[in-house]
């Protein structure tokens, strides 16, 4: 099986990076509990639209994955997945939006070191959870997605935890832990531009 490894990179203009402290949305955005959610990684859509050669993507703009985070206290159960969280939609304690604003604005919390990165095509065996964050067509191997979100998303991405710079390698609040995108099959209607969500073995 092809699929792309998300790696380290330089360029005028990469089409993922890991943290930063801006982001092109009008308000930061918060979780249920009023805390600043963490900006975890940015996605230039008409790079990555290039690169991938992915109909399913958007053409412009860019696509922002926020997660709550709490250096101090225990969140990952806020940010995993069950069925009575998809009874309610997408994960409230992250949040996926597409923005094709022409300004961005700063966070207000801590953030993630900026890390560009690009996508590396290698050949991947049929079987078995890989443990690095890759680009991938359909959903891979050892990947719980309920039907509820695949009916509605397209699989993106998986994000392994360790592969966040420092200090930020529990962004997932386990270094061993894999994070999921999947993007709205219909950017114009009404539901979540993305769901992300972890999972952990």
């Amino acid at each position: 099986m092809r699929v792309r490894r998300i790696i380290s990179a330089l360029g005028e203009r990469p089409p993922f990076s890991f943290g930063g402290d801006r982001a092109y949305v009008s308000v930061w955005p918060k979780n249920p509990d009023g805390q600043d959610l963490l900006l975890l990684f940015t996605i230039d859509c008409e790079a990555a639209r290039r690169r991938l050669n992915r109909a399913d993507f958007p053409s412009h703009g860019y696509l922002h994955v926020f997660s709550t985070y709490d250096r101090d206290d225990y969140f990952l159960d806020l940010i995993t997945v069950e069925e009575v969280q998809l009874s309610k939609g997408c994960l409230s304690y992250t949040y996926v939006v597409h923005s094709d604003a022409e300004m961005s604005i700063q966070s207000p919390r801590p953030s993630i070191p900026l890390e560009h990165a690009d996508f590396d095509e290698i050949s991947l065996a049929d079987s078995g959870l890989s443990t690095s964050s890759m680009v991938f067509e359909s959903i891979p191997e050892g990947a719980r997605v309920f039907s509820t979100l695949s009916d509605g998303f397209s699989f993106f991405c998986q994000v392994y935890s360790a592969d966040f710079p420092e200090p930020f390698k529990d962004a997932l609040y386990l270094k061993d832990a894999m994070g999921f995108l999947l993007i709205n099959k219909k950017m114009d209607c009404q539901k979540a531009d993305g769901c992300f969500f972890v999972q952990v073995a």
